[in-house]
């Protein structure tokens, strides 16, 4: 195992204001495929308003994987200067630990709040130990002075083993896996969490977690604030009330989006909402009807009328 060993100059651990609500929000694309920086910064504002502590850029829900380096640091640089006080995590989903340190440092430059590793997704370790990762994590680490996140998303990329977490100079993880038990092995080794799937937040703040970075902040960006907010009140009855309605929603999105497809959704529901054309998706992902059907609707009617 090869350990990161903290030093003065790097901040990876410090303390940060990484909680509550973040939003991994949808990277538009304009009728070149480009991504829409003006499209964006409307959304982002939007999930702000409604509540959302901060966003994350070019995770899962933003298509990380499929937008280039010079993009993700040309995006993150523009949205820096049109929302100058919200706080952003930037992505580094890259196989590359060239193209990683390169990315990972840029975010750095540019003074964002974090940045989340997603682990290399095409060689994977045969043994297990996470040597390998470990030594791409520490590489990475290196490059930058803002705290440092893992990315556990075990169903799209190798899992991250928990000793990883712990003997490197990490934040902590954001834990997409779904399974309180890695949530708190994490949180036992001292190191934070953000959870990404929506049906464990609040068991998971219950238990420690920060927050979540969850892609149904998207849609529901007040929803999802206020279940931190109840959490921390200790008001688990109205955390999982509002939880329930986010699920519910949740459910009538995956309903008409099979696979992947729910990017696509979130896309057209999102324009829905609030007005801002968000574009549709880049290859090799798909956008292959209206996702607007009744059942959606009557699920956000149902929120509607919950609100009221």
């Amino acid at each position: 195992m090869v350990l990161f060993v903290c030093n003065d100059e790097n901040l990876n651990s410090g303390e940060s204001l990484i909680e509550d609500l973040f939003v991994p929000v949808i990277t538009p694309f304009d009728n070149s495929g480009n991504v829409d920086r003006d499209a964006l910064a409307a959304h982002c504002a939007w999930t702000v308003a409604q509540g959302a502590r901060g966003i994350m850029l070019f995770g899962t829900t933003g298509e990380g994987p499929s937008v280039s380096v010079d993009e993700k640091i040309a995006t993150a640089r523009a949205l820096t200067l049109d929302l100058p006080t919200v706080e952003l995590i930037g992505s580094v989903t890259e196989n590359s630990a060239t193209d990683a340190v390169r990315c990972a440092r840029a975010y750095s430059g540019l003074g964002l709040a974090a940045v989340l590793v997603l682990p290399p997704f095409y060689f994977r370790e045969s043994n297990g130990d996470g040597d390998g990762l470990a030594r791409f994590f520490e590489v990475v680490a290196r490059a930058t002075r803002i705290p440092l996140m893992a990315y556990h998303i075990p169903g799209l990329a190798p899992a991250v083993p928990v000793h990883v977490i712990a003997d490197l100079d990490l934040w902590g993880a954001k834990d997409s896996g779904g399974d309180l038990a890695y949530t708190r092995a994490v949180l036992d080794t001292g190191k934070s969490v953000m959870v990404g799937a929506e049906s464990t937040v609040v068991d998971a703040m219950r238990g420690g977690a920060s927050g979540t970075i969850a892609g149904m902040g998207n849609l529901m960006p007040g929803e999802l604030a206020r279940i931190c907010m109840a959490v921390r009140a200790g008001d688990d009855a109205e955390a999982n009330r509002l939880l329930a309605i986010v699920l519910r929603v949740q459910a009538a999105v995956l309903g008409c989006a099979p696979g992947m497809e729910w990017i696509a959704a979130f896309k057209q529901i999102a324009t829905y909402l609030h007005g801002a054309e968000l574009g549709g998706v880049r290859e090799p992902l798909m956008s292959r009807g209206d996702y607007l059907t009744e059942e959606v609707l009557d699920a956000l009617a149902l929120r509607d009328a919950a609100a009221a």
